[in-house]
């Protein structure tokens, strides 16, 4: 957008407000690194970029020495979820001190919970953050409403979100066959976003051949579920934008980066993104650039890493010239390194104002007032009991019985397992625990129960944070401790609980909408780590067993799954019974 002051700034005629003098700067349009560079901003605009700014300097000019580093555009993540575990505030603090200016983020669980004010309630969050976030609609608000019950955005709820400012499309379309079967709803605010010129998400996990090629003849464009280099390629072959992962849901990069080194054309269709950060790992690891310090390991050439987390990204989403990318009219978002391959961030510029020095945060972050509608949504009908979790049974003697037997965090099988009966109550058999989805959203008395198996051998573990119902998941091999833990958490207004051998051992009080915690972002990490160790020690092999419950009720993964109405076959799409008859 034309600007006169910050023409006259790049020709001196005004001062600069800032110089980043003296750089090694990292031209991820060229490929090159220019040494000795200065960055001219005035506000919050880049208005010369060359060898030389001391035309651009006055007395009021604040000056950034840059000699010895590497002066980088801000890092971007292309496909990130900001509404779980800590506020978007306590997460921009983090990414600003790894040089993350810039997110695309979708605001999942807050639409599934609270629906359109929870969408006006992120905007809200986000607005004064000290990075740019730019809204991806949900449309994944419920999964899939023939399991889920949480009520749907409307069109017009979405035609409204979709003018903000601050939205540049539609978010990932998860339910492929959906969209493939001509699904109403999904047709419907498709088109929507596609009329207003907006970009609507991919996720085509599992989809390959002729289904692969109807999603993209949609007009969807972009998928981020790609884990191996061959399925990145066959959705590169078809113009598709590929996102490949490095966060702590999927860790992508390692499968799918070395069988593309070889084709240079192919990566500048290529970005990373976390699919999100937890705060474990943004304490432990790091955040983008974590991301791109592991595509050099990998062998991509460390000026390309970067673009693949600045200008790639960038030119997705059409905002070349907005961000990405060190030039004149764009954005001063800046990260200084010192060292290109490591990736180690000594500054971090945005907005035109230095964030971070020296692992130091230089801002305040403001103080949220929270509405008291997003503080009270955990509503169960009624105090939990222990027979609430237990399986009643007609039959006699042994019985065939569905567990979601974990592949992985995130993958479950279908497995039919034979168990004993006593008293017309179900005995799951050694390993298989009791599990159970509990409505916490409208006060129905809702309770739909299965089995689980490859999990810790603990009393009992609730949470209200899971994927994408956000229903009180219940998970545990003891009925007394499956009720204990589920109590507690809505005590808490939401969260996480452990309870053993009658009493809660451990906790996170997620009070927000009952996905997000009020507390600092170091506090959380240290919380959900000592969860994760407790129940490691409890004989879970997945190296975070949290994770797991998130997945409990992903009605659009592999293979078996539970929501609030019941048990889940994914590939036949419907309800199938805990108990096989005959």
């Amino acid at each position: 957008m034309y600007d006169p002051e910050l023409v006259k700034a790049s020709l001196g005629e005004v001062k600069a407000d800032l110089v980043v003098k003296g750089g090694c700067l990292v031209n991820v349009s060229t490929g090159e690194l220019l040494e000795g560079f200065d960055v001219a901003v005035k506000g919050s605009r880049i208005a010369y970029v060359g060898p030389d700014a001391s035309h651009t300097m006055g007395g009021g000019t604040e000056v950034v020495d840059a000699k010895g580093l590497y002066v980088a555009p801000g890092l971007i993540d292309a496909h990130t979820h900001i509404d779980l575990y800590c506020t978007p505030m306590e997460l921009s603090r983090a990414a600003l001190l790894h040089g993350t200016t810039t997110l695309f983020a979708e605001p999942d669980e807050l639409a599934n919970v609270m629906g359109f004010e929870g969408l006006k309630l992120f905007r809200r969050m986000v607005r004064g953050l000290p990075l740019k976030v730019y809204m991806l609609i949900p449309l994944v608000c419920p999964q899939d409403p023939l399991f889920d019950e949480n009520r749907p955005l409307t069109l017009k709820e979405v035609w409204r979100a979709l003018r903000w400012r601050e939205a540049v499309g539609l978010g990932e379309a998860v339910s492929w066959p959906r969209l493939l079967s001509g699904d109403l709803d999904y047709a419907e605010k498709v088109a929507l976003a596609q009329r207003m010129g907006k970009v609507v998400e991919g996720h085509t996990a599992g989809a390959r051949g002729v289904k692969l090629q109807g999603y993209v003849a949609s007009g969807i464009y972009s998928c981020h579920e790609p884990v191996a280099w061959s399925e990145a390629l066959e959705r590169l072959r078809l113009g598709v934008y590929v996102m490949a992962r490095e966060g702590s849901l999927r860790r992508d990069l390692a499968n799918v980066l070395p069988g593309l080194l070889d084709k240079p054309l192919a990566r500048r269709n290529l970005s990373i993104a976390s699919d999100s950060v937890d705060p474990e790992d943004l304490v432990k690891l790091g955040y983008m650039d974590y991301a791109v310090r592991r595509a050099v390991e990998l062998g991509v050439d460390p000026v390309e890493a970067i673009a693949m987390a600045t200008l790639n990204p960038a030119k997705r989403f059409g905002l070349e010239g907005e961000v990405g990318c060190i030039a004149p009219g764009r954005e001063a978002d800046m990260v200084l390194l010192r060292s290109l391959e490591r990736v180690e961030v000594e500054a971090t510029i945005s907005r035109g104002r230095l964030m971070v020095k020296a692992g130091r945060l230089l801002f305040k972050p403001r103080r949220c007032r929270w509405p008291k509608s997003a503080l009270s949504t955990v509503r169960v009908a009624r105090g939990l009991q222990p027979s609430d979790f237990e399986v009643k049974v007609d039959a006699r003697g042994p019985v065939s019985v569905r567990v979601m037997e974990l592949e992985s965090e995130s993958i479950t099988r279908e497995r039919l397992v034979e168990a004993e009966v006593e008293g017309g109550l179900l005995k799951p058999p050694r390993g298989v625990l009791r599990a159970a989805v509990v409505d916490r959203l409208y006060a129905t008395g809702r309770i739909s129960l299965g089995l689980l198996r490859g999990w810790a051998e603990v009393g009992g573990v609730a949470t209200t944070l899971n994927f994408d119902e956000n229903n009180l998941v219940v998970v545990g091999a003891r009925a007394e401790d499956m009720a204990l833990a589920a109590n507690r958490v809505v005590a808490m207004g939401g969260g996480i609980a452990i309870a053993d051998g009658g009493e809660v051992c451990l906790e996170l009080a997620m009070p927000l909408a009952g996905v997000m915690s009020l507390s600092p972002l170091e506090e959380v990490a240290y919380r959900l780590s000592r969860m994760n160790e407790y129940l490691r020690g409890r004989g879970c092999a997945l190296g975070k067993p949290l994770n797991a419950l998130l997945f409990i009720t992903f009605v659009t993964l592999p293979e078996l799954r539970l929501s609030v109405k019941g048990l889940v076959d994914v590939k036949r799409r419907r309800l199938v019974p805990l108990i096989v008859e005959g």
